[in-house]
């Protein structure tokens, strides 16, 4: 008899062979089994194990696992089949979802992503533009604004529209070409 050690799923390892315990003989521990012949190499991607009492090989998919729902990652410990709603295919990430028993890149959901970015970006480079623009606007409502001082509110007035247009590129959302920010007038 050949013996072989059984885990906790009933996975087979081995041939193993204990040395004899003196005194006592040869001992097996309660995590060993044994088959009457050397099992053959399993194929790739199974394991032997003991079912019924007889060996067998079956679906070895133990390890990291992926929900197919939202790609999470959680470890599997079963021999067999995974159940529906789990692949051992690695969830290539943001913007896939599982569809016809793989990962498939949603690309609506990934150009709303990006949209939603750049627009907020954006939105910041225009804030920081207002605030330049906010004080050049009241020195020409009192009157006192240099020709510098509106050459520039000019400048960052055309820089906010340009801003505002990114929209429109061909490109948009995935390359776009920003506005350069207004340098300062020399004097």
């Amino acid at each position: 008899m050949i013996t072989y050690l059984i885990d906790d799923a009933g996975a087979l390892s081995g041939p193993i062979t204990f040395p004899p315990i003196p005194g006592f003989g040869p001992q097996l521990p309660g995590n060993a089994v044994q088959v009457p012949k050397t099992l053959a190499t399993p194929e790739l991607g199974k394991t032997w194990a003991l079912i019924d009492g007889a060996t067998q090989q079956i679906r070895d998919l133990r390890g990291t696992v992926f929900r197919t729902t939202d790609g999470i990652e959680q470890s599997w410990r079963q021999l067999g089949e995974l159940p529906e709603g789990l692949t051992p295919q690695p969830w290539p990430g943001e913007h896939f979802k599982w569809i016809d028993e793989q990962w498939t890149l949603d690309e609506s959901a990934q150009r709303a992503a990006q949209s939603a970015q750049v627009l907020d970006h954006r939105d910041n480079l225009l804030r920081d533009a207002q605030l330049r623009i906010a004080p050049l606007q009241y020195a020409e409502k009192l009157g006192t604004a240099t020709p510098e001082e509106q050459a520039s509110l000019m400048d960052w007035m055309r820089y906010s529209v340009e801003l505002n247009r990114i929209e429109q590129q061909d490109q948009f959302p995935s390359a776009i070409v920003w506005p350069p920010q207004p340098q300062p007038q020399r004097r």
